[in-house]
């Protein structure tokens, strides 16, 4: 008796499951039914009117976008460049058929130029402008008539970089799409607001991301973006070079004058200045208040002082070694000294000897101060910009 009430149980529910699919009391869906339906539905369809049999209603889209990733980000043409697709879905009222008269048929495939479609079009782009395409050529529509449209691609716009405080920046960059040929009135988006699947990449980190509708006349969308630079690279290979080469600058001041090797490493130095300069300028944009830019060029100005200190050091050495000091009072010394000259050691009497600083026995203080102080100038440059850069 129980195994005949599970026989029936089982035959009830497979009888059940076959009605719900439309396999059972019904025709097969074949590809006949499938082209006639079609071509029953597009018969008198007009594509150039809005999907509205009042053509003053409005059509409303919802749209929603998925990011796959981020390509690239340009600096220096100043452009972003991300590789996603949206998802559209607005009904059509003049798509709409009984299931139950065709076979329990619930969507079909149409192709672009069929039906009417929004003509949305990247609003900033590089180049020219282009509408969205269905790149598969095909529209889903449903029995109620909604349908769902999946256009996608690579997008690239122009982004207005602010690189103030490079490498600790962080940009928004909008990729905005306009529908075009139709006012706010006779179009709506309705926009999820939130985009699915951000990630970043190697140089950037996603900080937001969003999407608004654009309100006016024109109808549109806008994503946005919010990404945060990646400092670590930068600060490896561009920061922590240049403030070694400013501690480096400074060691010319602990090189003695006659050894006559001041001058090359001071402009030695310069050069690794200009040569960062220039290397960042090729990767950067041309625009004012670049951090970075301004503290290396004040590096570069610092450098250029060290040099012709060290310049007029040397000559004053070979030229006014044996000069005395102008500023410095004559000192007279009482006693004997051992004289070293031409080689022939003597003892000579010191009654009364007048003994005076000269140029070349004051090279070692003045490096001394001349270090110190540019310390305290290159510290604090250093200081002020990387604050300036972080916060």
């Amino acid at each position: 008796m129980i195994y005949r009430y599970i026989e029936i149980l089982l035959t009830w529910n497979v009888i059940h499951l076959l009605a719900i699919s439309g396999c059972l009391g019904s025709d097969n869906v074949t590809a006949a039914k499938v082209t006639s339906l079609r071509k029953t539905l597009l018969q008198d369809y007009d594509s150039y009117l809005r999907p509205r049999r009042l053509q003053l209603d409005t059509v409303v889209i919802n749209a929603s976008f998925i990011v796959k990733r981020f390509h690239d980000l340009n600096e220096k043409e100043e452009k972003v460049s991300l590789l996603g697709y949206f998802q559209f879905q607005w009904s059509d009222e003049f798509l709409v058929w009984n299931k139950e008269d065709h076979s329990n048929i619930s969507d079909i495939v149409v192709k672009t130029n069929d039906i009417w479609w929004p003509t949305i079009s990247l609003g900033n782009p590089i180049g020219n402008f282009e509408n969205l395409q269905n790149h598969y050529g095909i529209f889903h529509v449903s029995s109620s008539g909604e349908i769902k449209w999946s256009p996608g691609g690579l997008f690239t716009v122009a982004c207005d970089l602010n690189l103030e405080k490079y490498p600790f920046d962080t940009q928004t960059c909008d990729f905005v799409f306009v529908v075009l040929g139709y006012s706010s009135d006779a179009v709506i988006i309705n926009v999820n607001p939130n985009v699915q699947q951000v990630k970043g990449t190697t140089e950037w980190d996603v900080v937001s991301a969003n999407m608004f509708g654009i309100s006016g006349e024109k109808t549109g969308l806008t994503v946005s973006f919010t990404l945060q630079r990646k400092p670590f690279f930068v600060v490896l290979t561009v920061l922590l070079p240049l403030s070694l080469l400013s501690l480096l600058n400074l060691c010319v001041f602990l090189i003695p004058v006659e050894s006559g090797e001041k001058t090359s490493f001071a402009i030695t130095t310069f050069l690794a200045y200009s040569i960062y300069l220039s290397a960042l300028g090729s990767s950067l944009s041309a625009k004012d208040n670049i951090y970075l830019t301004m503290y290396i060029e004040i590096l570069m100005i610092t450098g250029v002082i060290i040099v012709l200190i060290v310049i007029v050091q040397t000559r004053l050495f070979f030229y006014y070694g044996d000069h005395r000091l102008p500023c410095c009072r004559i000192k007279t010394v009482h006693g004997e000294e051992i004289d070293v000259k031409n080689t022939i050691t003597r003892k000579v009497s010191l009654d009364n000897v007048k003994e005076f600083r000269t140029w070349a026995s004051s090279m070692g203080i003045l490096d001394q101060v001349l270090f110190f102080l540019f310390f305290c100038i290159l510290g604090s440059i250093t200081v002020y910009y990387f604050a300036m850069m972080m916060f």
